[in-house]
């Protein structure tokens, strides 16, 4: 009888402690979930209560952003700005509504329980679209028959888009080299066959494939000139001084005028300048206005006038008739005639 009371005790015992080790855990996580462009994603989680009460459960997009909650089982509220872009559904699915490219990220679910459980899990949405091209270029906008030329062919896409050249003429590319991951196609010594429009294509299976297009047009090599022959030695030559082994060489100046003839130069254009600047001068002080020339008044005293007076009147038949009131005689513009010698002092 006390046995099995015992046994009774000991099994009440072993349920009560079983019971308390169970706690609330997920049974379902997320994971990776991918959506495309405009579509719909659904991030679900399953739960073991084991009996115990969810007293709240809340739905972030990391690092902080909450996005949608619920209490006690009740109904979901979204938070301000996110009315009817996310919504809860079955025991803890998140519905996210037309997803865009900026719904890419990581979720946080994170429900609460009245036994002071908290459970936590993050799960991460990638979002996919087709590729859209950035641009098609060229390594060289001129190109000559012999060179080297890359296309680069680029665009953006989730998951990375593959690309794929083709000639709008519809002829092979065996010539060029075509890497689909990187959307180059390159060409090694282009002939002028290559001249045409090529078309890149990007696709990664989201949506219809891009194209675009891009013209090479390959122009002939122009002839190279011969040199021209090298001229004879002469006495203008320059010899540079130094033996190479093979004998002193005559060295022709380069082309141009040479230091000593543009001296030469601007010295004749100096001399020149000075030669006319004299000959102005000159002509300026020959011909330009004279100052006035006094006559010239030559005076005499009475004795150099009798010596003087054969030479006036040389007729002694006729001498000079005297004259007692002057005192002297001048010569003015060339003839004789007296003056009173005060006068003859003031001329």
């Amino acid at each position: 009888m006390a046995g099995a009371c015992l046994a009774e005790l000991c099994l009440i015992l072993c349920c009560f402690i079983g019971g308390n080790l169970a706690i609330p855990s997920f049974t379902s996580e997320p994971g990776n979930v991918t959506a495309e462009v405009g579509g719909t994603a659904l991030l679900e989680w399953q739960m073991d209560d084991d009996g115990a009460s969810q007293i709240f459960e809340i739905w972030r997009k990391l690092p902080s952003a909450g996005l949608i909650q619920r209490a006690g089982g009740g109904a979901a509220s979204p938070f301000p700005g996110y009315e009817g872009k996310f919504e809860i559904e079955g025991i803890a699915t998140l519905k996210i509504l037309n997803v865009n490219k900026e719904d890419a990220g990581q979720y946080e679910f994170q429900p609460s329980y009245d036994d002071g459980t908290v459970l936590d899990s993050i799960a991460t949405l990638v979002v996919t679209y087709q590729p859209t091209i950035t641009g098609v270029t060229a390594s060289s906008d001129a190109v000559n028959e012999g060179d080297d030329l890359t296309l680069t062919c680029s665009a953006d896409g989730i998951p990375a888009p593959t690309f794929t050249w083709s000639k709008s003429d519809g002829s092979s590319l065996d010539a060029a080299v075509a890497d689909a991951a990187a959307g180059t196609l390159t060409f090694s010594n282009i002939s002028r066959v290559a001249t045409g429009t090529y078309t890149c294509s990007a696709d990664n299976g989201v949506g219809v494939a891009q194209t675009q297009d891009i013209a090479v047009a390959v122009s002939s090599d122009a002839p190279t000139p011969a040199p021209s022959a090298a001229p004879e030695p002469t006495g203008d030559m320059k010899t540079d001084g130094k033996d190479d082994g093979k004998g002193r060489g005559a060295k022709p100046q380069k082309g141009g005028l040479g230091t000593g003839a543009i001296v030469g130069i601007v010295i004749g254009l100096l001399a020149l300048f000075i030669t006319i600047a004299v000959g102005a001068y000159c002509a300026s002080k020959r011909f330009g206005p004279q100052q006035e020339k006094k006559p010239d008044v030559v005076t005499f005293t009475k004795a150099e006038e009798n010596e003087a007076e054969p030479l006036k009147n040389k007729d002694p038949e006729n001498p000079p008739e005297k004259t007692e009131d002057k005192d002297t005689s001048i010569i003015k513009n060339g003839e004789m005639e007296d003056v009173p010698l005060k006068n003859a002092e003031e001329a």
